[in-house]
């Protein structure tokens, strides 16, 4: 086995409809996807399922695991939207894709009826708030599923200049995430559930001293928890682009914990694979990823 990427990114062919259709203030604007007349995404790769199996090829993988970009997530949309997701994202699995689910939050009972299908290898949920969801968290934990978590916009208009709402305000999001499940003590209260950080856990590695020294000194509002044994019980992709950060990363969550992740086909992703550490976790990998069933 040569392993898999488990943070890719296409857009769901229904939802490329939808936008045909200017319907969910979608529309297309030239090689364009617009959402809601704001955020653009470029169709030419993120539409080709083609162009993935080309880029799994180039990296000598056996696959990749597929989720939507993080603009169409767009929980406020509910179980319209949703639906109408899923059924794009049932159209591109096949053995070499790997598609993961989109939810409704507040609809636990979603996952239970995906998972029930055998096309879904689990579920990628954007950073929204993770508080008081211990209804979703427990069916994750009885389905054992993969759960992806991936960062999306952050609100802070501070970050608008330099590109930082993606260079500092995705790395943030994911850690805040990150944050309230360990202090909430998801990990340790529903361990049947594969949770896997992107691009390296964003700055949670970075903050797991401090975290650590917020409870030893009894901060307000922090529970007596164990932020590294916490974290160790989630996975993170490698993509981190720093050498000693991946260094960093692999020390707090643990060598065995550390996966393959381009972001494909994002500027910001991975020119060149791991191909090593592909091989070293091919077989985890492989089995953290099958498509579910219940």
């Amino acid at each position: 086995m040569a392993g898999w990427d488990v943070h890719t990114h296409l857009i769901p062919p229904t939802v490329l409809g939808a936008a045909q259709q200017k319907r969910f203030g979608l529309s297309i604007d030239g090689n364009s996807l617009v959402v809601d007349g704001r955020t653009r995404l470029p169709l030419r790769r993120m539409a080709s399922p083609q162009a993935l199996l080309e880029w799994v090829d180039a990296q000598g993988l056996d696959g990749a695991l597929v989720s939507v970009p993080p603009p169409l997530f767009r929980y406020e949309l509910g179980a319209e939207w949703a639906d109408l997701v899923n059924e794009g994202l049932r159209q591109l699995a096949e053995p070499r894709l790997r598609v993961l689910g989109h939810l409704v939050l507040a609809e636990p009972a979603m996952a239970v009826s995906l998972a029930a299908e055998g096309v879904f290898s689990g579920f990628a949920l954007g950073t929204a708030g993770f508080r008081e969801r211990d209804e979703l968290w427990q069916v994750l934990h009885e389905l054992e599923a993969f759960t992806l978590i991936h960062p999306g916009h952050c609100d802070d208009a501070r970050l608008a200049p330099y590109y930082l709402s993606n260079l500092l305000g995705n790395p943030y999001e994911t850690a805040l995430a990150a944050a309230e499940l360990v202090f909430g003590e998801v990990p340790g209260r529903f361990p049947g559930i594969r949770f896997c950080l992107c691009h390296g856990g964003g700055v949670a590695a970075a903050l797991a001293g401090r975290w650590q020294r917020g409870v030893a000194t009894d901060r307000p509002g922090v529970p007596e928890v164990g932020v590294a044994d916490a974290l160790r019980r989630f996975y993170v992709d490698d993509l981190v682009h720093d050498p000693a950060v991946l260094g960093l990363v692999t020390e707090v969550f643990g060598p065995d914990r550390v996966l393959v992740g381009s972001d494909w086909p994002f500027p910001m992703g991975a020119d060149q694979l791991d191909r090593d550490r592909a091989a070293k976790r091919a077989a985890e990998t492989e089995r953290l990823t099958r498509p579910l069933s219940n």
